[in-house]
Protein backbone atom coordinates (compact mmCIF):
# COMPACT_ATOMS: atom_id res chain seq x y z
CA UNK A 1 0.00 0.00 0.00
CA UNK A 2 2.90 2.37 0.72
CA UNK A 3 4.48 1.84 -2.87
CA UNK A 4 1.13 2.56 -4.24
CA UNK A 5 1.26 6.08 -2.22
CA UNK A 6 4.47 6.59 -3.41
CA UNK A 7 3.87 6.58 -7.15
CA UNK A 8 0.70 7.87 -6.46
CA UNK A 9 2.15 11.13 -4.97
CA UNK A 10 4.98 11.67 -7.84
CA UNK A 11 2.51 11.38 -10.62
CA UNK A 12 0.74 14.32 -8.97
CA UNK A 13 4.23 16.16 -8.46
CA UNK A 14 4.95 15.55 -12.26
CA UNK A 15 1.95 17.00 -12.94
CA UNK A 16 1.75 19.70 -10.21
CA UNK A 17 5.41 21.45 -11.52
CA UNK A 18 4.55 19.99 -15.62
CA UNK A 19 4.73 22.57 -18.74
CA UNK A 20 3.18 21.98 -21.82
CA UNK A 21 5.28 22.86 -25.16
CA UNK A 22 3.01 24.99 -27.57
CA UNK A 23 6.89 25.90 -29.63
CA UNK A 24 10.20 24.03 -29.21
CA UNK A 25 12.79 24.60 -32.88
CA UNK A 26 16.68 23.63 -32.09
CA UNK A 27 17.27 24.43 -35.84
CA UNK A 28 19.08 21.07 -36.22
CA UNK A 29 17.54 20.37 -39.50
CA UNK A 30 18.78 22.43 -42.44
CA UNK A 31 16.53 25.18 -44.01
CA UNK A 32 13.35 26.86 -43.62
CA UNK A 33 11.24 25.11 -40.04
CA UNK A 34 8.06 24.03 -41.09
CA UNK A 35 5.56 26.73 -40.37
CA UNK A 36 8.27 29.80 -40.36
CA UNK A 37 9.23 32.55 -42.60
CA UNK A 38 11.50 34.81 -43.71
CA UNK A 39 11.73 38.15 -45.44
CA UNK A 40 14.63 40.40 -46.41
CA UNK A 41 13.18 44.02 -45.75
CA UNK A 42 16.18 45.81 -47.07
CA UNK A 43 17.33 44.50 -49.99
CA UNK A 44 20.67 44.87 -48.99
CA UNK A 45 24.03 42.97 -51.06
CA UNK A 46 25.64 40.99 -48.32
CA UNK A 47 29.47 41.68 -48.48
CA UNK A 48 32.04 39.14 -50.25
CA UNK A 49 32.95 37.54 -46.90
CA UNK A 50 29.10 36.39 -46.19
CA UNK A 51 27.78 35.72 -49.76
CA UNK A 52 26.56 32.76 -47.98
CA UNK A 53 23.99 35.04 -46.84
CA UNK A 54 21.38 34.67 -50.03
CA UNK A 55 18.58 34.61 -47.61
CA UNK A 56 17.09 37.14 -44.68
CA UNK A 57 18.06 34.02 -42.66
CA UNK A 58 19.85 30.85 -43.42
CA UNK A 59 20.91 27.55 -41.64
CA UNK A 60 24.46 27.78 -40.30
CA UNK A 61 26.48 25.43 -37.94
CA UNK A 62 26.79 26.71 -34.51
CA UNK A 63 30.13 28.68 -34.82
CA UNK A 64 31.31 27.55 -30.86
CA UNK A 65 29.63 24.27 -30.72
CA UNK A 66 30.52 22.24 -33.89
CA UNK A 67 27.34 20.16 -34.71
CA UNK A 68 24.54 22.01 -33.74
CA UNK A 69 22.38 23.71 -36.02
CA UNK A 70 21.15 27.81 -35.88
CA UNK A 71 19.31 30.12 -37.74
CA UNK A 72 21.90 32.99 -38.71
CA UNK A 73 21.30 36.39 -40.53
CA UNK A 74 24.12 38.88 -41.92
CA UNK A 75 24.27 42.72 -41.48
CA UNK A 76 27.65 43.20 -43.34
CA UNK A 77 26.52 44.89 -46.44
CA UNK A 78 28.45 46.14 -49.27
CA UNK A 79 27.81 49.06 -49.64
CA UNK A 80 27.19 49.61 -45.85
CA UNK A 81 23.41 49.52 -44.61
CA UNK A 82 21.06 48.80 -41.56
CA UNK A 83 19.70 45.21 -41.66
CA UNK A 84 16.20 44.88 -41.34
CA UNK A 85 15.70 40.87 -41.68
CA UNK A 86 12.56 39.14 -40.06
CA UNK A 87 12.37 35.05 -38.85
CA UNK A 88 8.61 34.84 -38.11
CA UNK A 89 7.36 31.88 -36.30
CA UNK A 90 4.40 29.80 -36.74
CA UNK A 91 1.24 30.93 -34.95
CA UNK A 92 1.18 29.99 -31.40
CA UNK A 93 -1.72 29.73 -29.27
CA UNK A 94 -0.79 30.45 -25.78
CA UNK A 95 -2.54 29.28 -22.61
CA UNK A 96 -4.37 30.75 -20.13
CA UNK A 97 -1.98 31.43 -17.64
CA UNK A 98 1.80 30.84 -17.07
CA UNK A 99 3.36 31.51 -20.41
CA UNK A 100 6.94 32.38 -21.89
CA UNK A 101 9.20 32.10 -24.64
CA UNK A 102 12.66 31.72 -24.30
CA UNK A 103 15.51 31.76 -26.39
CA UNK A 104 19.55 32.35 -27.26
CA UNK A 105 21.24 34.37 -29.21
CA UNK A 106 25.14 35.13 -30.14
CA UNK A 107 26.65 37.64 -32.22
CA UNK A 108 29.86 36.28 -34.24
CA UNK A 109 32.34 39.03 -33.81
CA UNK A 110 32.29 41.16 -30.33
CA UNK A 111 34.08 44.30 -32.61
CA UNK A 112 30.71 43.96 -34.90
CA UNK A 113 27.94 42.74 -32.52
CA UNK A 114 24.28 42.73 -33.93
CA UNK A 115 21.34 43.79 -32.41
CA UNK A 116 17.60 42.94 -32.98
CA UNK A 117 14.29 43.17 -31.86
CA UNK A 118 11.61 40.43 -30.87
CA UNK A 119 7.94 41.54 -32.19
CA UNK A 120 4.71 39.85 -31.62
CA UNK A 121 1.90 40.19 -33.97
CA UNK A 122 -1.81 39.05 -32.51
CA UNK A 123 -3.58 38.88 -35.98
CA UNK A 124 -1.00 37.25 -39.45
CA UNK A 125 2.49 37.55 -40.55
CA UNK A 126 2.38 40.87 -42.20
CA UNK A 127 4.78 43.05 -40.92
CA UNK A 128 2.65 45.66 -40.21
CA UNK A 129 0.86 43.63 -38.11
CA UNK A 130 3.83 43.46 -35.39
CA UNK A 131 2.99 45.96 -33.62
CA UNK A 132 4.15 44.66 -29.91
CA UNK A 133 8.04 45.02 -28.97
CA UNK A 134 8.66 42.22 -26.19
CA UNK A 135 12.53 43.16 -26.14
CA UNK A 136 14.99 44.85 -27.88
CA UNK A 137 18.61 43.37 -27.43
CA UNK A 138 21.33 45.87 -28.17
CA UNK A 139 24.95 44.28 -28.99
CA UNK A 140 24.05 40.93 -28.31
CA UNK A 141 26.83 38.62 -26.57
CA UNK A 142 29.84 36.74 -28.66
CA UNK A 143 28.32 34.13 -25.90
CA UNK A 144 25.62 32.64 -26.30
CA UNK A 145 23.16 33.92 -23.89
CA UNK A 146 19.48 32.68 -23.03
CA UNK A 147 16.72 35.05 -22.96
CA UNK A 148 13.28 34.25 -21.29
CA UNK A 149 10.24 36.66 -21.05
CA UNK A 150 6.98 36.36 -19.51
CA UNK A 151 3.79 36.13 -22.06
CA UNK A 152 1.10 37.05 -19.52
CA UNK A 153 -0.66 39.81 -21.77
CA UNK A 154 -1.37 37.31 -24.47
CA UNK A 155 -2.21 34.64 -22.66
CA UNK A 156 -5.45 32.93 -24.47
CA UNK A 157 -4.18 34.26 -27.64
CA UNK A 158 -2.97 33.34 -30.96
CA UNK A 159 0.34 35.11 -31.65
CA UNK A 160 2.83 35.26 -34.25
CA UNK A 161 6.37 36.23 -32.97
CA UNK A 162 9.67 37.94 -35.19
CA UNK A 163 13.04 38.07 -34.54
CA UNK A 164 14.41 40.85 -36.54
CA UNK A 165 18.09 42.01 -37.30
CA UNK A 166 18.07 45.32 -37.40
CA UNK A 167 22.00 45.80 -37.17
CA UNK A 168 24.08 48.95 -38.58
CA UNK A 169 27.22 47.56 -40.26
CA UNK A 170 27.64 44.11 -37.89
CA UNK A 171 28.77 40.70 -38.93
CA UNK A 172 26.43 37.75 -37.94
CA UNK A 173 23.78 37.36 -35.82
CA UNK A 174 22.91 33.63 -34.36
CA UNK A 175 19.90 32.20 -32.92
CA UNK A 176 19.12 29.19 -31.45
CA UNK A 177 16.65 27.20 -28.64
CA UNK A 178 13.16 29.05 -29.69
CA UNK A 179 10.94 27.53 -27.04
CA UNK A 180 6.86 28.63 -25.80
CA UNK A 181 5.65 27.04 -23.52
CA UNK A 182 2.90 27.20 -20.62
CA UNK A 183 3.86 26.55 -16.95
CA UNK A 184 1.66 24.35 -14.80
CA UNK A 185 -1.20 27.15 -13.14
CA UNK A 186 -0.39 26.29 -10.13
CA UNK A 187 3.15 28.11 -10.48
CA UNK A 188 3.68 31.36 -9.47
CA UNK A 189 5.83 33.69 -11.08
CA UNK A 190 7.84 35.46 -7.40
CA UNK A 191 9.72 38.11 -9.61
CA UNK A 192 6.53 39.12 -11.44
CA UNK A 193 4.37 39.42 -8.60
CA UNK A 194 7.72 41.19 -6.78
CA UNK A 195 7.14 44.30 -8.93
CA UNK A 196 4.61 46.77 -8.74
CA UNK A 197 4.25 49.80 -11.46
CA UNK A 198 1.54 52.47 -10.88
CA UNK A 199 -0.62 54.01 -11.40
CA UNK A 200 -1.76 53.07 -14.61
CA UNK A 201 -2.75 55.18 -16.66
CA UNK A 202 -0.21 57.50 -15.75
CA UNK A 203 0.19 61.24 -16.04
CA UNK A 204 3.30 62.57 -14.92
CA UNK A 205 5.13 60.65 -12.41
CA UNK A 206 5.72 56.43 -12.79
CA UNK A 207 6.48 54.45 -9.22
CA UNK A 208 8.12 51.00 -9.73
CA UNK A 209 8.26 49.24 -6.63
CA UNK A 210 10.25 46.35 -6.28
CA UNK A 211 11.45 43.84 -3.82
CA UNK A 212 14.93 42.88 -5.40
CA UNK A 213 17.31 45.89 -6.89
CA UNK A 214 16.90 47.26 -10.39
CA UNK A 215 19.70 47.14 -12.64
CA UNK A 216 17.55 49.10 -15.79
CA UNK A 217 14.33 50.42 -17.06
CA UNK A 218 13.44 50.92 -20.76
CA UNK A 219 10.28 52.36 -21.58
CA UNK A 220 9.11 51.36 -25.64
CA UNK A 221 6.52 53.11 -27.59
CA UNK A 222 3.96 50.88 -29.41
CA UNK A 223 6.34 50.98 -32.23
CA UNK A 224 9.34 50.29 -31.16
CA UNK A 225 10.95 53.16 -30.29
CA UNK A 226 12.57 53.43 -26.72
CA UNK A 227 11.46 56.71 -25.28
CA UNK A 228 13.48 56.36 -22.03
CA UNK A 229 16.28 53.52 -21.08
CA UNK A 230 18.31 54.43 -17.87
CA UNK A 231 20.67 52.49 -15.18
CA UNK A 232 20.51 52.07 -12.02
CA UNK A 233 22.45 50.40 -8.85
CA UNK A 234 20.91 49.78 -5.65
CA UNK A 235 17.43 50.92 -6.10
CA UNK A 236 14.06 49.28 -5.27
CA UNK A 237 11.29 52.02 -5.11
CA UNK A 238 11.59 54.23 -8.22
CA UNK A 239 10.07 57.70 -9.49
CA UNK A 240 10.20 58.20 -13.68
CA UNK A 241 8.69 61.04 -14.93
CA UNK A 242 6.63 60.14 -18.06
CA UNK A 243 4.71 63.76 -18.46
CA UNK A 244 6.75 64.63 -21.58
CA UNK A 245 5.30 61.56 -23.28
CA UNK A 246 2.61 61.58 -26.02
CA UNK A 247 -0.32 59.44 -24.69
CA UNK A 248 -0.48 55.84 -25.96
CA UNK A 249 0.38 52.44 -25.08
CA UNK A 250 3.37 51.42 -23.93
CA UNK A 251 6.04 48.94 -22.81
CA UNK A 252 7.92 49.05 -19.43
CA UNK A 253 10.96 46.52 -19.15
CA UNK A 254 12.35 46.47 -15.31
CA UNK A 255 15.77 44.72 -15.65
CA UNK A 256 16.33 43.33 -11.75
CA UNK A 257 19.58 42.52 -10.41
CA UNK A 258 19.40 39.11 -11.38
CA UNK A 259 18.94 39.84 -14.85
CA UNK A 260 15.11 38.93 -15.40
CA UNK A 261 13.26 41.60 -17.30
CA UNK A 262 9.91 41.93 -16.09
CA UNK A 263 7.60 43.51 -18.81
CA UNK A 264 4.59 45.44 -18.26
CA UNK A 265 2.03 47.47 -20.29
CA UNK A 266 1.44 50.94 -19.09
CA UNK A 267 -1.12 53.81 -20.26
CA UNK A 268 0.43 57.42 -20.91
CA UNK A 269 -2.97 59.45 -20.83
Amino acid sequence: MRSVFIIVSLIFMSNAVGQVTLLEENFDTQGLPTGWERVDNDGNTPASDVSEYTEAWIYKEDPINAGNGTFSSTSYFDPIDRADRWLITPSVTLGASGNFISWKGLSSDPSFPDSYKVLVSTTDTDLASFTDTLLLVTNESPDWTEHELSLEEYASQTIHFAFVNTSFDGFKLYLDSVYVREQDPLQINEEELSVNVYPNPVQESLQIETKENVSNVSIISSVGTIVYDETYTKNKDLTINVSELPNGLYTIVIELASGKPIRKKIVKS
